[in-house]
């Protein structure tokens, strides 16, 4: 009896815990099923009609496309400068000449998490008002570029420990060059962590909004910039529909990052 105490005071904290984190996001759903016309939970039954407003509203679906392609084109940059760089760090670190470089390196591949958000957020926006790039797609996708790229930077450097150094210096005595080396050895043996660097880098663009709302301002418009806007302005229950459809697509995605971490182990 004295042995199953700590365990069941453990599963307790952690059901405690998961309520803690999942209550507030629990609640958006009754709320975007409200009859009233502002953000509340229903009072005389469930309404699906904020959900018809959304998707036959041209301002929610044109954003949610921007969002999508903003998305893409960030995920698949932030891929190709993170996944190079960890690979990079990586056959560094195994080498004894130039340990000293590798953690500069690392440091510089993280420090869009370490600066906080508002302040790259001002940099960006005096930087792309002098060059010409505020409030254009391009702009945004290289700024939620920037912010991926410790996500993708961190899944890979974790999946390369599982690599065997040996199938590098193997191909690289058979006359393999660096690139060659990375696209037919390393990245086949880290397809879990590519799937993994992938869905968290979109993920990350997805949410995005701090810096969002510096560096854009009528022509471009995110969910959630868009939300932003409308809570700023009214309290419409529109907004918690796209919240839930924002949440759904994070627990999908999340999910088959989970089945491709299972694979691997």
């Amino acid at each position: 009896m004295k042995a199953q105490l700590p365990t069941l005071l453990l599963r307790l904290c952690a059901v405690l815990a998961l309520v803690y984190l999942i209550a507030p996001l629990a609640v958006v759903i009754p709320v975007s099923l409200t009859d009233q016309r502002m953000l509340s939970l229903p009072v005389d039954g469930i309404s699906l009609q904020h959900y018809e407003t959304v998707f036959n509203s041209r301002e929610w679906l044109g954003s949610a496309l921007q969002s999508l392609l903003i998305g893409v084109a960030s995920t698949f940059l932030a891929l190709f400068l993170g996944v190079f760089s960890a690979i990079g760090c990586w056959m560094l670190g195994h080498g004894s000449a130039k340990q000293g470089k590798v953690g500069l390196f690392r440091v510089v591949n993280l420090l869009p998490l370490v600066i906080p958000s508002i302040i790259y957020a001002l940099g960006v926006y005096r930087v792309f008002v002098e060059i010409g790039l505020y409030d254009t797609l391009i702009g945004v996708i290289m700024v939620h570029t920037v912010g991926s790229v410790p996500f993708v930077f961190v899944a890979i450097s974790t999946n390369l420990e599982y690599v065997d150094i040996a199938l590098v210096r193997a191909a690289r005595s058979l006359g393999a060059g660096l690139l060659r080396t990375a696209v037919s050895v390393i990245l086949p043996n880290i397809k879990t962590g590519l799937i993994s660097a992938a869905i968290f880098a979109f993920l990350h663009s997805w949410d995005e909004v701090v810096v969002t709302l510096f560096v854009s301002s009528r022509a471009v418009h995110t969910l959630p910039r868009k939300m932003w806007e409308g809570l700023s302005e009214n309290l419409d229950p529109a907004i918690a529909c796209v919240a839930v459809a924002l949440i759904v697509v994070t627990v999908i995605m999340l999910s088959i990052e989970q089945r491709a971490s299972a694979r691997r182990g």
